[in-house]
């Protein structure tokens, strides 16, 4: 005999108990997205390279002189000419922008002699030394480009100049005067002195009474002189040559070298007593993955490049009518 009964009679439910489909959806965004977001601030937090102007002014403690776009190119032509070769262009802005950013910030003749350096090789000196020489010269300055870099020299290979007698000829008095070994070049108002062969002990070269007296004949003669110098870490020649200009420009390129380290470049440079004017960041992709963080920068110079295109087109106009004059 069984003393149990039926009180209710069990229903079949109408929708699953497990799994709650829209909770486990919600909470996987969520989820995901907080693991997300997380990631991106410790990914953050690990990268501690220089990639911004608040990494200069905060970090380095330097002015900001301007950025420069990456130039999609593999001539070095094309890269250290690309202000005379095209001036249109976003790189060639902001070299202008780097050129009135140095103008505007120091007097008029407190920069006659002004050398540009780096941390490590292959973050782009050279590149800003000769398109910041190109646009100052382009100011109607007479201005002196000086490929002081005695260990690994490239400015000639930019002006395709083939084993020039140089910078090393004068210093170990192979030659009489500084008109020897200065080149023309097709930009008007710009001179070029490379650095001729490479010698045996340049760091004494450099470091010697001819350079001094060098640098004190090449300021008498030009409004601007410019020069290439190694990089900081490499070796010392880049600290005795700044500190006998008037300052540095330290270049930096674009996520590539942790504060740290250039942090210790910066002071080695100021402990020298070397005026550093401030800092450039060089080779962002604002056209690509670079592009979210710099996009405004990027179309101001789109904006202004399109200008100068404009005008250019508008001078253009009146020579085909005095062509037509002639003929008539």
């Amino acid at each position: 005999m069984q003393n149990m009964h039926v009180v209710y009679p069990a229903t079949p439910p109408l929708r699953p108990f497990k799994p709650n489909t829209m909770l486990t959806l919600l909470v996987g965004v969520l989820g995901g997205l907080v693991v997300g977001m997380g990631l991106a601030f410790f990914v953050n937090f690990l990268d501690d390279s220089i990639k911004s102007q608040d990494d200069i002014e905060t970090y380095l403690r330097l002015d900001f002189l301007g950025y420069v776009p990456n130039i999609r190119t593999n001539s070095i032509v094309e890269r250290d000419l690309q202000a005379h070769l095209h001036p249109q262009s976003n790189s060639s802005e902001g070299f202008r922008t780097i050129r009135a950013a140095i103008s505007l910030a120091h007097s008029e003749d407190a920069l006659r002699c002004t050398a540009v350096t780096s941390t490590i090789p292959s973050e782009g000196k050279s590149l800003v030394s000769c398109n910041y020489a190109i646009v100052t010269a382009q100011t109607g300055l007479r201005t002196l480009l000086i490929d002081a870099d005695l260990r690994r020299p490239s400015i000639h290979k930019a002006f395709q100049l083939q084993s020039p007698v140089g910078l090393t000829q004068y210093l170990l008095e192979k030659v009489n005067s500084i008109e020897e070994i200065t080149h023309e070049t097709e930009v008007p108002n710009l001179d070029l002195i490379c650095s001729g062969t490479v010698p045996s002990t340049p760091s004494e070269l450099v470091g010697s009474d001819k350079m001094k007296q060098f640098i004190q004949e090449v300021r008498k003669k030009y409004d601007r002189v410019i020069l290439d110098c190694p990089p900081v870490s490499a070796v010392s020649d880049p600290l005795v040559i700044a500190s006998q200009c008037d300052g540095a420009v330290f270049v930096s390129k674009f996520n590539k070298i942790r504060r740290d380290h250039a942090r210790r470049s910066v002071q080695r440079i100021q402990d020298a007593g070397v005026k550093i004017i401030g800092a450039v960041i060089n080779d962002i992709d604002f056209e690509g993955k670079d592009s979210y963080y710099y996009s405004y920068y990027y179309y101001q110079n789109r904006y202004y490049a399109s200008y100068y295109k404009n005008e250019r087109r508008k001078g253009d106009r009146p020579e085909p009518k005095a062509k037509e004059k002639e003929e008539a």
